[in-house]
């Protein structure tokens, strides 16, 4: 049975859940620090923990990875808990972005069939009813297109545990490996379950409505806590040996993402929309690398995601603050109108881009070594043909950034929305200098 200290992240997130929703409808400014105080109290349990021996359960695991990725979690949703604007019908906000997270700490520990069921569909439930919270035309197509298309992967998922049980008599994720017909259709709907929540083409249309038309700090969360806890179930998933199909289903939709998100990213003027669909292409250059099946992809992908993490929530923390319908001539001269911010999204451009002097760069360099030591040489000619494609469109935005115009003054930052632009501009230039930081933590916890 695991210890209580294993636990007391979970029990943090969930009883913070609890009270933030109490405290809602009559203090919804109180619900926002409840909300802070629990994210920051399970951060600070994980990174205790991060050295500590490992011990499992028959449904969660407590190890180094689970710790890694869990701390990771609640970091991104402490990010998205900053620009998060709990006002009149959104009161209800900060809760349900402390149940996404506890979703996410479940499934970054998932290693049984109820576990990895129980994380996906809290995390998907929570974001449905975030992405709405707005109440207006955009945010209801965001949502109701996330939950019709969610409940379809839902079932798919299910129907694969199901198939999975049947071949091996086991809903423990460690016994699904091996060969034949069962396992091989159950392994073929686990992927196509899992691709929806990881927004892999062809499952990847509700992304950017979601980020378009869902509150910032909801899309924010979408695309970079949950998926770091879906990464981490595809690590897992993927060391136990599923039939083949696995594998090339992986290197197919990562493949797809690749191009297809990034030639779709090149046609956008939207700042929301483009990180919308330039987030599909960097969860196919995951997809590609694990399913390439290099050693080296489990601990890529890993830092790939959480290098990935700081410069989307600063993106899109700026798009909030200028608005949902921001387009590239809204970024003219930004820094120069508004320091912080244009400064925090230049770099968070230029690491999403894969430039030098970030830690996107290094999350590159690590994806296409993975590539080249699987030997993988269509892959990695998709990833450098994305890669170039998706530097051209992130400078597109980069060079209006810097642009000089005279431009009207603006209202000060919020000092929540400040500080975390400050910090991941921060991170990520520091990954940019030192990603072996990361890096060695990565490999630490994969073991």
């Amino acid at each position: 049975m695991p210890s209580f200290p294993a636990l007391l992240p979970v029990i943090l997130l969930g009883v913070g859940a609890v009270a933030a929703m109490l405290a809602a409808p009559r203090l919804p400014g109180r619900s926002r620090w409840i909300a802070g105080t629990a994210l920051v109290c399970a951060s600070l349990a994980l990174a205790l923990r991060l050295g500590a021996p490992a011990s499992l359960s028959e449904l969660l695991a407590d190890d180094r990875l689970a710790r890694l990725a869990g701390l990771g979690i609640c970091l991104a949703g402490l990010g998205s808990l900053a620009f998060l604007r709990p006002t009149g019908p959104s009161k209800e906000g900060p809760a349900l972005l402390l149940l996404a997270t506890l979703g996410g700490t479940v499934l970054a520990g998932a290693i049984h069939a109820a576990t990895l069921f129980l994380g996906l569909e809290l995390i998907t439930l929570a974001l449905v009813a975030l992405f709405v919270l707005p109440l207006d035309r955009p945010a209801l197509e965001a949502g109701y297109k996330f939950l019709i298309l969610g409940a379809a992967a839902a079932a798919t998922l299910l129907m694969g545990l199901a198939l999975a049980h049947a071949a091996t008599g086991s809903l423990a994720l460690a016994a699904l490996g091996g060969e034949g017909v069962l396992l091989a259709l159950a392994a073929a709907l686990l992927l196509a379950g899992l691709a929806f929540k990881f927004a892999l083409v062809p499952f990847h249309m509700w992304t950017p409505d979601a980020f378009t038309g869902a509150p910032g700090a909801a899309a924010a969360f979408a695309g970079a806590a949950s998926k770091i806890a879906v990464v981490v179930a595809l690590i897992r998933l993927d060391a136990v040996g599923l039939p083949e199909v696995w594998a090339l289903g992986l290197a197919a939709f990562g493949g797809a993402s690749m191009l297809l998100g990034n030639i779709a990213a090149l046609r956008q003027d939207s700042l929301a929309r483009m990180l919308g669909y330039s987030s599909v292409a960097h969860a196919g250059y995951i997809a590609a690398a694990l399913g390439a099946g290099a050693a080296s992809a489990p601990a890529a992908a890993g830092f790939y995601i959480l290098a990935y993490a700081p410069a989307l929530l600063a993106a899109l923390c700026v798009a909030t603050l200028l608005g949902r319908e921001t387009r590239i001539g809204d970024l003219r001269g930004l820094v120069w109108s508004r320091p912080l911010a244009g400064a925090a999204l230049a770099v968070a451009l230029v690491s999403l881009a894969g430039l030098p002097v970030s830690a996107g760069f290094f999350g590159k360099y690590a994806i296409f070594s993975a590539l080249i030591e699987a030997r993988a040489w269509l892959l990695l000619g998709l990833a450098l043909l994305g890669s170039a494609l998706g530097a051209y469109y992130y400078l597109r935005f980069v060079a209006l950034i810097f642009r000089r115009v005279e431009a009207p003054a603006h209202a000060p930052l919020r000092w929540t929305d400040g500080l975390l632009l400050a910090l991941a501009t921060g991170v990520t230039l520091l990954l940019g200098v030192r990603p072996d930081l990361l890096l060695d933590l990565v490999r630490t916890a994969l073991g």
